[in-house]
């Protein structure tokens, strides 16, 4: 289970945060949108991302990930209900819009050149909920994979009727009601024309989690290590509470899902790879950038690998929003974001971090 990691390489590519909504194809090609405060850009590598180089990013690109499928077309998943500012009663029956992306190639894709579809789908016990920072939502549809049987399946988190778990933090900083989330997921078995609402992956009152003070089952990713066996992780911390990551498992592509067990004690939006060799990567952070390894398809878990080592208050942290990438075999590529620098420069909160990618050789 224990890896030794040796770092190759890091470079600086400047301001930012939250480089984690990349788009790659097959072939080798990846784009990282950067957000910062001035001026937004990307990283573009053409060697899956072995070395990058910072890009202008296309006002259209906004940060939608694309990933290509098997019949070599493009495909994006918006994250929030396209229609939720539009839904005047948010007490009855909430419709949910996704909103799907297709682009022909990966040259549109850089380009912004992209085709809009908008799916209905119906997900029972939907609620308006709240998200961290005040604002009402509707769901959020956090991450996707194509499945081996064809299938487009969406993990996403929010609030349904039934959640009835309070936040106490919310309602006496925020003063609203927060329930804590569950994570739940839809499927496509038309590539992506239609989707389906499949089942609850997991929610507080179910499994309940160590402190209410947290957020619940949010930012889920899940990777298919063998046909039809899913491995997911997923967040549950939130406003500086240490809440674990889970790791939870479905046998039949993604039909039911077993129950969540813990695999660190904190750790924001997962990021799951599988490399050549069999080992499964779990790339994670906001308090320190880490990785973990599993050599039995996520059954068990090392230790976090500490890559950046950061352990501050959000303004003083890194985002623990990642891309990652095997960029030859047994090399990985890492994009996060750390602001220690800033830092130390002295530089106003909220503008302290910085971009940085790094590879790592994997033994």
């Amino acid at each position: 289970m224990e890896h030794k990691v040796t770092l190759i390489s890091k470079e600086c590519f400047g301001a930012g945060h939250y480089p984690c909504n990349f788009s790659s194809s097959r072939g080798g090609r990846v784009i990282v949108p950067v957000y910062c405060w001035d001026g937004n850009y990307m990283l573009y590598s053409e060697n899956n991302g072995a070395d990058f180089e910072r890009r202008d990013m296309t006002e259209k690109l906004r940060g939608t990930a694309f990933r290509e499928l098997s019949d070599g077309t493009f495909l994006g998943i918006g994250e929030s209900n396209a229609v939720h500012r539009a839904i005047y009663d948010l007490d009855g029956k909430i419709p949910f819009a996704l909103a799907v992306y297709r682009a022909e190639s990966f040259d549109d894709i850089a380009a912004g050149n992209v085709t809009t579809s908008i799916c209905l789908v119906d997900i029972p016990h939907l609620a308006a909920g709240y998200g961290d920072s005040g604002n009402r939502h509707t769901g959020d549809a956090i991450s996707w994979r194509e499945l081996s049987n064809g299938d487009i399946y969406v993990m996403m988190y929010g609030q349904f009727k039934d959640d009835t778990t309070l936040c106490p933090y919310f309602r006496e900083y925020g003063k609203y009601d927060f329930y804590l989330y569950r994570t739940w997921a839809i499927v496509s078995h038309d590539r992506g024309k239609t989707f389906e609402y499949v089942t609850t992956v997991a929610d507080c009152q179910t499994y309940p989690i160590p402190d209410v003070n947290a957020e619940g089952y949010c930012e889920a990713e899940a990777i298919e290590v063998e046909p039809g066996h899913l491995v997911a992780v997923i967040r549950t911390g939130g406003h500086e509470v240490y809440s674990p990551l889970y790791c939870v498992h479905s046998y039949d592509y993604g039909a039911a899902w077993g129950t969540p067990y813990e695999i660190n004690p904190w750790g924001v939006l997962p990021r799951l790879i599988k490399m050549k060799s069999g080992t499964l990567v779990c790339a994670s952070g906001h308090i320190h950038t880490m990785l973990f390894f599993s050599d039995d398809d996520g059954a068990t878990w090392s230790k976090p690998y500490i890559v950046d080592e950061c352990d501050g208050k959000w303004d003083k942290s890194s985002s623990g929003y990642t891309s990652i990438f095997e960029c030859e075999p047994g090399v990985i590529s890492l994009v996060y974001d750390d602001p220690k620098e800033g830092i130390a420069e002295g530089r106003e909160s909220g503008k302290v971090r910085q971009v940085y990618h790094v590879k790592l050789k994997i033994d």
